[in-house]
């Protein structure tokens, strides 16, 4: 299929790019740097196994512009995967109802039915009223001259292309058959796991966008408050006892174990997001008020851990392992509030590109041990196995690691 693809960020591209295996990819973006840089035949950012995805399918992209116009008149659909996690207040739609708008004004010229597929996260209640903005601007009526479909993400930084070629479930929100279709056509021979297909309607998919990451922070939250309970206790160690309470198969042992605050740029983002769609329903999330509570106070637990000790290491700085992204990380906040306290702050992460923006007060170490060595007390802030071939004479182990 003649496909458009709007927002080459480190979602978009990694989506287009599997999606360009099969499907003759129109590109667009308004970032002039990405731009220039792809039509160079460069990539634009780091994600574990793009560049060998990209080199593989980059003849099916036909062209990375800048105006959506001739996209629109070459394609049968487009897919929309900008940025909507803008401000602190959930998600804002503000990117995406500007490419709406630019759609519709196209959409004018056509005669063809468009299916226009939007993956970027929204808030409950907005794919109503995009719907709406594409009828008035464009004059023409949904379900009859276009489609809207929403296909949510559920993937991770740093292993973006493999969730998206073997995803737990697909999940497609639409309210006719016809979109539907679209959709499996594109999608046809991506995954590589043989997952379930499941079809929602739009609003039922808003709201299980948001729900899936806002109920795994309370499986996160509970553990990590039971380890704060446990700290301390003598002949008590809270990974043993999360691992058997995890096998009851009611439980799981995904993502219930003792770690650092949760952090990046879903799970803050989703469970503020569900707090807010609560409050719209008149209701109020206590669970993840909770879980935000829980969070900050495990933020502060590190700290009280190392604030007594006048060189602290720190392993790993972005959120999590494997990515540069540093958004919402708590080993950033760690960082800056040892600084704030005149802590001699010593930092590594396997990734140099995370540490760009980090702090010049900070000092940063391009080897593991040397980082330990000159540290009076180490944090290990990300759950990577490779730390564990190192010696550590004063270390908080807090994802239970080295044990």
């Amino acid at each position: 299929m003649n496909l458009g693809f709007v927002g080459l960020g480190k979602l978009g591209l990694p989506l287009a790019c599997c999606l360009a295996k099969h499907n003759k990819i129109y590109a667009v973006d308004k970032n002039e740097y990405v731009l220039d840089v792809l039509n160079k035949g460069k990539l634009p950012f780091f994600e574990p196994g793009l560049e060998e995805l990209y080199n593989e399918v980059k003849i099916n992209f036909q062209n990375f512009a800048s105006s959506i116009k001739e996209t629109i008149r070459k394609t049968e659909a487009t897919i929309i995967l900008v940025n909507t996690q803008l401000g602190d207040n959930g998600y804002s739609d503000v990117l995406v109802e500007n490419v709406i708008e630019d759609i519709s004004i196209h959409l004018k010229e056509i005669d063809q039915y468009h299916t226009i597929i939007l993956s970027s996260t929204v808030m409950p209640g907005s794919i109503k009223r995009l719907i709406k903005t594409v009828e008035k601007i464009s004059g023409k009526t949904y379900g009859k001259n276009f489609g809207f479909v929403y296909v949510p993400d559920f993937v991770r930084l740093g292993n973006v292309i493999y969730d998206f070629k073997n995803p737990e479930y697909f999940l497609v929100g639409c309210n006719y058959e016809y979109d539907f279709e679209v959709v499996s056509s594109i999608w046809k021979g991506m995954h590589e796991n043989n997952c379930p297909h499941y079809t929602l309607t739009l609003e039922e998919t808003e709201i299980a966008k948001i729900t899936s990451n806002a109920y795994l922070v309370n499986k996160i939250s509970f553990a990590n408050h039971l380890g704060m309970l446990c700290d301390g206790l003598e002949n008590v160690n809270v990974h043993n006892i999360t691992k058997v309470i995890g096998i009851d198969k009611r439980i799981s042992p995904y993502f219930f174990g003792f770690g650092t605050p949760y952090g990046g740029t879903c799970f803050p983002r989703d469970t503020t997001a569900f707090i807010k769609f609560s409050e719209q329903q008149k209701n109020e999330a206590g669970n993840l008020i909770f879980a935000e509570k829980v969070n900050k106070n495990l933020q502060e637990w590190i700290f009280s851990k190392v604030m007594n000790y006048q060189r602290v290491g720190v392993l790993g700085y972005s959120f999590k392992p494997d990515t540069p992204v540093v958004v919402s990380s708590p080993s950033v906040k760690l960082v800056n509030n040892l600084i704030a306290s005149g802590i001699c702050t010593n930092v590594f992460d396997y990734l140099e590109s995370s540490l760009v923006e980090i702090d010049n007060k900070a000092n940063t170490f391009n080897n593991v041990q040397e980082c330990i060595d000159n540290s009076d007390i180490v944090v290990i802030m990300h759950p990577d196995k490779r730390f564990k071939d190192f010696t550590f004479k004063n270390v908080l182990d807090i994802w239970g690691i080295l044990k």
